[in-house]
């Protein structure tokens, strides 16, 4: 209990750094495969509204920058920005009122051949990137949502990089800092105050951040699957001016079971990232990266496939699932600086999945979880309960079965 009094200290101090008589308001975000896109927005904003008000907002796709291939930023050409046109144009004659904080996604993956050393795709990243955030300002949106995850190529595993052979980690580090610096200052080009959601930074790496020795630290990054991706972070940190928010997003929250992981967790992203920070970017890291939470409804309501039976949620009952997802909704929005973003495969808030079993299939309790959850927050209470009994008698159902 002492440990957790510390940690809601902790918080304490970033929520009184907005002012001394206010909280921030905690926000609410959706994305998963039933991400719309533009036209679609346009379309049915009114009824997403009016169906999910506990929502604050969305994660869109946009039409533009598909032509041939997956609209990644790290491809070795550029988009050409006429692709947008009509992005642009559904995001300015949308009329969003409740969902305030809306973001556009930007998916990090890696083309095929793609080279952090090669200019020319550097270059091509450069202006994807700045096209993005133009159509995320014009379009009315708070900013931008970077997917980092290596759905094709990976950019941040030094071992899977074309010149690994001849060069050091240290000299990809270095590039990968100078390119982070570059990203940066494309997007504040079109858009001076986004904001940039990222799904997950430093919340990765709580098995490396408090290594005390600095090259073993290094070592440790180059081996793994993400190990750049902290040189791309401090290389923004180089280049941010000082309106842009960045948000780590904390994507392992997905299979948080107890309120203490969320304290520990924004404790990580807040002091313990530090040491993969340089200490030229410490203050603005400190100012400027707000610890986020994510939310995965799959996990939780027994939704996960192949093989359901393998994972915790197969052993409660729809009701307990239901409790789960309430108590994870309250801790997420509970400790988050500002947002949280709820995800999912297999739930489709918004019928854009068009075939079953997805159309229009939110899990039964969903919605009053949410909802519950929210309305406690918001007005200062306790949740009321813990998950310790339900989770233990689940976890060991899942051990027997797994016998």
């Amino acid at each position: 209990m002492r440990r957790l009094l510390a940690a809601a200290v902790l918080v304490g101090w970033s929520i009184s750094a907005v002012g001394p008589f206010e909280q921030p308001r905690k926000k609410l975000v959706e994305y998963g495969w039933d991400v719309p896109d533009t036209a679609f927005v346009r379309a049915n904003i009114q009824a997403m509204e009016q169906r999910c008000p506990f929502f604050d907002g969305v994660v869109l796709r946009l039409k533009g920058g598909w032509t041939k291939r997956p609209a990644h930023i790290f491809r070795t050409d550029a988009v050409n920005l006429a692709e947008y046109t009509d992005d642009i144009a559904n995001l300015q004659a949308t009329k969003f009122t409740r969902f305030t904080d809306n973001f556009v996604l930007m998916w990090g993956t890696a083309e095929k051949g793609w080279d952090w050393f090669n200019e020319s795709h550097w270059q091509a990243a450069e202006t994807n990137a700045r096209w993005i955030a133009r159509v995320a300002r014009q379009g009315g949106l708070v900013g931008i949502c970077f997917d980092p995850e290596p759905y094709d190529g990976n950019p941040w595993r030094y071992p899977d990089q074309p010149q690994a052979a001849t060069k050091t980690f240290t000299d990809y580090w270095q590039r990968v800092r100078e390119c982070g610096r570059r990203f940066m200052r494309a997007l504040q080009s079109e858009f001076p105050n986004l904001r940039l959601l990222t799904f997950f930074q430093l919340s990765l790496f709580p098995d490396i951040v408090d290594i005390p020795d600095a090259a073993e630290r290094m070592k440790r990054l180059s081996q793994h699957g993400y190990g750049l991706l902290p040189a791309f972070l401090n290389g923004m940190l180089d280049a941010v001016n000082e309106q842009v928010v960045i948000v780590d997003g904390n994507e392992p929250a997905y299979y948080y079971t107890d309120a203490e992981q969320y304290f520990r967790a924004y404790h990580l992203m807040k002091q313990r990232a530090l040491t993969l920070i340089a200490p030229e970017n410490r203050r603005k890291y400190v100012a400027q990266v707000q610890a986020g939470f994510a939310l995965y409804m799959d996990q939780v309501f027994g939704l996960r496939q192949p093989k359901p039976e393998r994972f915790l949620s197969f052993y409660l009952t729809p009701d307990e699932r239901a409790r789960w997802f309430e108590h994870n909704v309250y801790w997420a929005l509970y400790t988050t600086d500002e947002y949280v973003w709820c995800y999912s495969e297999r739930v489709d808030w918004w019928g854009t999945q068009g075939k079953a079993p997805w159309h229009n299939f939110v899990p039964t309790g969903a919605v009053d979880a949410v909802r519950s959850a929210r309305r406690k927050v918001e007005q200062g209470q306790p949740l009321g309960f813990s998950l310790r009994d339900m989770v233990q008698a689940a976890t060991q159902r899942l051990r027997e079965a797994s016998k």
